[in-house]
Formats: structure tokens, C-alpha cells, sequence
């Protein structure tokens, strides 16, 4: 596929995807919307001079929208064609958990689950994020730091209008964090259309 179509189409996926609230979505509204995406003119029909409807299918879900969440952070091969971006980005969510004076590491912001150093003066930190969802991914990401670095590690669960964790779940993930020798802080994240 010719990378013109291929970069129009996936702008097209994602402007869509922003205005379903893709991130908030039930698995089963997902898979409707999948279907969907194949017999639309501006998705599916672009690409049928390529593929079969299997084909297409599979490449919308197993490629641009496999990479959709890490789009919307600015982050990786398909973050060019995010329609929105999250807010908070990185920087300002690892300064609103650890203070203004501290920046993000060059190089060291990455994924699986979204991390970098945070560095302050000759402090450095490991900062991971995600949502209530990837807690335990979190968790095991923060936990292998906590051994290899002289500084307690920080997770942070991002919040966003649809995804809330309740008093009782966030007590529990705290105590979990605490007992791993691990921060945990709590941020509301908007999506925010990229001008």
C-alpha cells in the first residue's frame, strides 16, 4: 500500500476513533466499529484495492489501533496522525506528581507500560503511567526499578471522564504500593483535539 493512502487512512481511523471516545468503548462496540471501518469508503474502500475484507479487518485493528492509546501520547510510529493528545502530557504529569523542578530524562521516555527517568539536579526517579486497566503491568514495571535504583519508583493512574477507580480499589492499590516500596499518585487526564 502506497504510504499516502496508508497515512490517510489511519488519519481517518483516529479522527473517528476521537470522536467515539475509542479509549472508553466496550469491547463489543469495538468489534462493531471494526466492521464498520471495513465498508467505509474513506477506511475499507481505500484499501480494498489491496486486501480482502479479512485482510483489512485485521490490519485496522493489529496496526493503527494497536498503536491508537500510544498515538494519543505522543508516542510512537503512529503518533503523527493522533487527532487528540492526552492532557496532561508526560512532562507535566511526571512535574504534577513530583514537583515542578523535575524534567524528563532525553531519550528515556518509552513504553509498556508509558515510562521515563525523571531527573532533578543528580536525583533521578523512574516515572510509569497508564490507566486503572494496567495497574498490575504498573506495578511489575515499578517493582523491577524499585531493585536497581536507589529512589522509591512512581506510578501514576491516570483518570479520565468514563474511567474512575472507587475508594475502596484505590486503598487497596495504595496498600499494594506501599508494601512494594513504590509511590502512587492518582491524575484526571483529558483528550484534547490536536490543532
Amino acid at each position: 500500500m502506497p504510504d499516502l493512502i496508508r497515512g490517510e487512512v489511519i488519519t481517518e481511523l483516529y479522527r473517528q476513533a476521537a470522536e467515539l471516545d475509542w479509549e472508553l468503548l466496550p469491547a463489543g462496540a469495538k468489534k462493531l466499529q471494526y466492521r464498520k471501518w471495513v465498508e467505509d469508503p474513506c477506511v475499507g474502500g481505500r484499501l480494498h484495492e489491496f486486501w480482502d475484507d479479512h485482510r483489512i479487518g485485521t490490519w485496522i485493528k493489529d496496526t493503527p489501533m494497536k498503536e491508537y492509546a500510544r498515538a494519543q501520547e505522543g508516542f510512537g510510529s503512529m503518533a503523527a496522525y493522533a487527532a487528540t493528545r492526552y492532557v496532561p502530557g508526560p512532562e507535566s504529569l511526571a512535574q504534577a506528581a513530583l514537583g515542578e523542578e523535575w524534567h524528563i530524562k532525553s531519550g528515556s521516555l518509552d513504553e509498556k507500560p508509558m515510562h521515563c527517568l525523571a531527573v532533578s539536579g543528580i536525583f533521578e526517579r523512574y516515572v510509569c503511567w497508564g490507566k486503572p486497566s494496567v495497574f498490575r503491568d504498573l506495578t511489575w514495571a515499578a517493582l523491577n526499578n524499585a531493585v536497581v535504583m536507589p529512589a522509591r519508583p512512581m506510578m501514576i493512574v491516570t483518570l479520565q471522564d468514563g474511567i474512575v477507580v472507587s475508594a475502596a480499589d484505590r486503598s487497596f492499590q495504595q496498600s499494594i504500593a506501599e508494601h512494594c516500596g513504590i509511590d502512587v499518585r492518582y491524575f484526571q487526564r483529558r483528550v484534547q483535539f490536536v490543532e
